[in-house]
């Protein structure tokens, strides 16, 4: 199948060859569905706080977060287009017609014509200059084109979001450093913020990084130590054509395409951190929210550190020299399936002490993540479900809707008794209880990708997506899930996201 180049390009990339050959596989076979047995709710397999408990935990993170070595992870590598994909649209539409006959078209779309009725408040709107009478086309071409603000290519993270004055415009990368300094810095007074950026746009992140924060600094006296890495390409994915044969470029050389979101637990991996805090690049909230989002940052961070230390002795106890009763193992078991929501295998009463110690150990000697849930009010985003794996054993895991068969009147009944979603707020511990860092490619399930059609100079091709980031590359993780309210979440997904009152300040 591969020739003498293929295998020299393959080794360029730092690409091992039976990755290829398996991806391959997939293309042949697919992704296997996800075996859902139930949705998480509270109560069952979902950590539900009441003041009271909410009020401990923040005060658990406020006295103990600073003592260790926090990350503050956000991925921000992707180019804003879908963001402007209305915009796009509305562009292509008026090509051709007359300043009169756009305006008909805008009168006739509600959403764009709220756009243009708006466009005044946009926090961009200083910096596209408009000078004289302009068509609706040049406006959007403005926004959107190269010798305007170019905003369909540029990163997210370096879009502005928020207006608080006419001099003061903030992008979403300067929001999140605002947010992290309130939860994340040090003892010594350092933060640390780690964005995955595409190569491209690493100058300008630096850039803007440079322009905002010694105002951050000064305000908060703290040192803000913010690093960059990019996508690693032995994290590509070979593409193949519709025969599932590899596809080939022009020069007949082997196309690769970035694996998705999913290859970035290679970078999360590269991190030296005792604990991350991860969200998406476009969840922010301008100052006047920023506070009940820090709150349950710190509560998560709570959440996390108290179990971790619960983790962590009981692993000292299971791997110490001293003898653990039958019933201390219990009482084990018992925290693993009541706090953490942990199913426990049937066979287990079967067990003798050295089986139990060996499962308990296994259980719980693993990087750990506690993942905020939000309501699920028709927003899109993966959920929390117990799922069976292979061995029989039964997880808490983070399942987007792609992976559910809904052709199962049973899977697809039980996708509609999900009642929270994903809104990717997670806080993660990386380190055993040696202090040792964990190998995170370890815990990948390989066996939730994702396989998509695309095309190239007019030919069709299909793309593998490694497992996603908080799906199946942490599926092997000790997981989870905590409510937290919907305030905490406010995405821009489209442009008109930002005329949302979340976004107003």
């Amino acid at each position: 199948m591969f020739s003498q180049k293929d295998l020299q390009q393959i080794q360029h990339k730092g690409i091992r060859i039976d990755d290829i050959n398996h991806q391959i596989k997939y293309y042949r076979t697919g992704f296997p569905f996800a075996d859902i047995s139930m949705p998480a709710t509270p109560g069952k397999g979902m950590i539900y706080l009441t003041d009271g408990d909410e009020k401990h935990y923040r005060e658990v993170f406020r006295q103990n977060g600073p003592d260790f070595n926090i990350t503050r992870f956000i991925p921000a590598s992707g180019a804003a287009t879908r963001m402007f994909k209305s915009l796009y649209g509305a562009l292509e539409a008026f090509d051709g017609k007359s300043p009169s006959e756009q305006q008909s078209l805008i009168d006739d779309e509600p959403e764009l014509g709220e756009f243009f009725q708006n466009l005044t408040d946009y926090p961009f709107y200083n910096d596209m200059k408009l000078d004289g009478d302009v068509s609706p086309a040049d406006v959007l071409k403005l926004i959107l084109g190269e010798t305007g603000l170019n905003y369909g290519s540029k990163p997210k993270g370096l879009l502005k979001f928020h207006k608080y004055s006419e001099s003061e415009r903030r992008t979403s990368f300067e929001e999140h450093i605002r947010e992290a300094v309130q939860y994340c810095a040090s003892r010594d007074g350092k933060l640390h913020l780690h964005l995955t950026v595409s190569p491209a746009h690493l100058d300008d992140f630096q850039t803007e990084a440079a322009r905002i924060l010694p105002q951050i600094e000064a305000e908060t006296g703290f040192l803000i130590d913010i690093s960059f890495s990019f996508q690693k390409p032995e994290t590509d994915t070979i593409a193949v054509d519709l025969d599932n044969e590899p596809f080939r470029n022009p020069d007949g050389s082997l196309l690769f395409r970035p694996g998705g979101h999913g290859a970035l637990i290679r970078n999360l991996d590269a991190l030296e951190s005792d604990i991350l805090f991860i969200s998406n690049i476009d969840n922010v909230t301008p100052d006047r929210l920023k506070e009940v989002r820090v709150n349950y940052k710190q509560v998560l961070g709570g959440v996390l550190l108290e179990i971790r230390s619960k983790v962590f002795y009981f692993l000292q106890q299971l791997t110490g020299e001293g003898r653990v009763e039958k019933t201390r193992l219990d009482s084990m078991v018992t925290f693993l399936h009541e706090r953490l929501g942990i199913a426990i295998p049937d066979r287990l009463e079967s067990w003798d002490t050295a089986d139990l110690k060996k499962w308990l150990i296994s259980t719980m000697d693993r990087p750990i993540r506690v993942c905020g849930m939000v309501k699920n009010e028709g927003e899109p985003g993966g959920g929390p479900f117990y799922v069976h794996a292979d061995t029989g054993e039964m997880s808490l895991q983070i399942v987007e809707s792609s992976q559910i068969d809904l052709d199962d009147p049973e899977k697809a009944g039980l996708l509609q008794l999900s009642t929270h979603f994903n809104p990717v707020d997670l806080v993660c511990s990386i380190r055993d209880f040696r202090g040792k860092k964990f190998n995170l490619t370890r815990y990948v399930d390989h066996n939730t990708g994702f396989i998509s059609q695309k095309s190239v100079g007019g030919k069709a091709l299909k793309a593998l997506e490694l497992p996603g980031l908080w799906n199946g590359a942490m599926a092997h993780w000790l997981t989870l899930f905590l409510e937290v309210p919907v305030e905490t979440f406010s995405p821009v997904k489209t442009v008109f996201d930002l005329m949302r009152p979340e976004h107003l300040t």
